[in-house]
């Protein structure tokens, strides 16, 4: 009688465990549809991704300094896994699509960058990625306080930390005693994440505002 009891106990335990992981399974198909907003970020995201790729595979054909060279390539690794895992989502919630969203061009930026060297590229790119970086940071936090599909809140809560390590190392650079402005540089402040004010020294080109 106990050894039946104790089948039959087993018996509704699988049974329970069995719905409650289709239900999981029903409700992660059902949370591959994206919102109008959550679409909106995918689409910036993956064009802000693009947009940092190519400014430091420029970067590394141009810059010889090994502090700028070593956050390309960090930025080039960190931000194609990150596109990668955004490209899943957007495949799952458009499973006939077979093409990435398309993502707005950057290139007045690159083609301004082209024209520097040395010292003038260093400081500029440094810049630039930290513009870029203060913008997409607030992006991904929005998102991640807001966001209902759960693969996207996933990315955006585990992306936040390496976006705001590239952003010190960038400010780092331009915070060094070696980093000076040059002989009629203009200005553009910016304001980091403790509030204090740090001067973003630029070349005479125009820094195009970015897509969104």
């Amino acid at each position: 009688m106990r050894f039946a009891n104790l089948t039959t106990l087993v018996s509704i335990t699988l049974v329970m465990l069995c719905l409650t992981l289709a239900g999981g399974v029903a409700s992660a198909a059902e949370n591959q549809t994206l919102s109008p907003e959550e679409q909106a970020f995918l689409s910036r995201a993956m064009s802000d991704d693009a947009a940092q790729i190519a400014m430091a595979q420029m970067a590394l054909k141009k810059s010889t300094n090994p502090k700028v060279l070593a956050l390309a390539n960090t930025i080039i690794q960190e931000r194609t896994t990150l596109d990668a895992k955004l490209a899943q989502v957007f495949a799952a919630a458009h499973p006939q699509d077979k093409a990435k969203p398309a993502v707005a061009g950057n290139d007045a930026t690159l083609t301004a960058l082209q024209s520097l060297n040395g010292d003038a590229f260093d400081k500029t790119f440094a810049g630039l990625l930290i513009r870029d970086h203060y913008h997409i940071i607030s992006a991904y936090e929005a998102m991640k306080s807001t966001c209902i599909h759960v693969g996207l809140q996933n990315i955006t809560r585990d992306a936040v930390p390496a976006l705001q390590d590239n952003l010190t190392v960038a400010l780092d650079f331009l915070r060094s005693e070696n980093w000076k402005p040059s002989a009629h540089p203009s200005s553009l402040t910016a304001v980091d994440s403790r509030g204090s004010k740090v001067p973003v020294y630029w070349e005479s080109i125009s820094i195009v505002a970015a897509p969104w």
